[in-house]
């Protein structure tokens, strides 16, 4: 699906705006104030940040259409893509993300920690979004495998969860094959 592929960059876009964006507004506001152009680049980072996330409510959509359609292979490669390949994005986020707020919190002697769940519930937002379409393909596999033992409810719920999503995603689909298998 070309809207995941799309949602995946916008994520990998979006860590490397939170890096580049706050990094050259502290090293430009320093020395010469709060110019227009910094003003209008922080505007673009906020910007760039509701597309990714609009983007990725685009995907869930597309991921809930091709459920609906049985397009399981296109699912299945869509939620694999987002849960295989966001790896190094979620790694390498926490770590910068931890660096950067604990020295911001630290320096603004603990003022600004008000400020520290915005980049966590963007983050969330993220996780919950590909976990909407490991959602649709267990839905798609228990209605497919119906009655030949279903993959365990638990599974929704650790789709959501970071670090347990991606071994939820590795059993179901370990799972999903065998029965797929069995079948043909």
């Amino acid at each position: 699906m070309k809207s995941a592929k799309i949602f995946l960059a916008g994520m990998y876009l979006h860590l490397l705006l939170s890096i580049v964006v706050p990094g050259t507004i502290l090293k430009s506001g320093a020395s010469t104030g709060w110019a227009n152009n910094l003003i209008w680049l922080l505007i673009f980072y906020l910007l760039m940040i509701g597309v990714v996330l609009l983007i990725g409510w685009i995907s869930v959509g597309m991921a809930v259409v091709a459920y609906r359609k049985s397009e399981a292979e296109k699912l299945r490669k869509s939620w694999k893509l987002l849960k295989y390949a966001s790896i190094p994005f979620y790694v390498l986020n926490f770590v910068y993300s931890f660096c950067v707020w604990f020295l911001l919190v630290g320096a603004s002697r603990g003022i600004l920690i008000i400020l520290v769940p915005i980049p966590i519930l963007i983050t969330c937002t993220m996780v919950f979004q590909s976990g909407c379409f490991g959602w649709c393909y267990i839905r798609y596999c228990n209605k497919q495998f119906q009655g030949k033992g279903n993959i365990s409810s638990i599974h929704y719920c650790l789709q959501v969860i970071p670090v347990l999503d991606i071994m939820s995603t590795f059993i179901v689909d370990k799972k999903c094959r065998e029965k797929s298998d069995m079948l043909f």
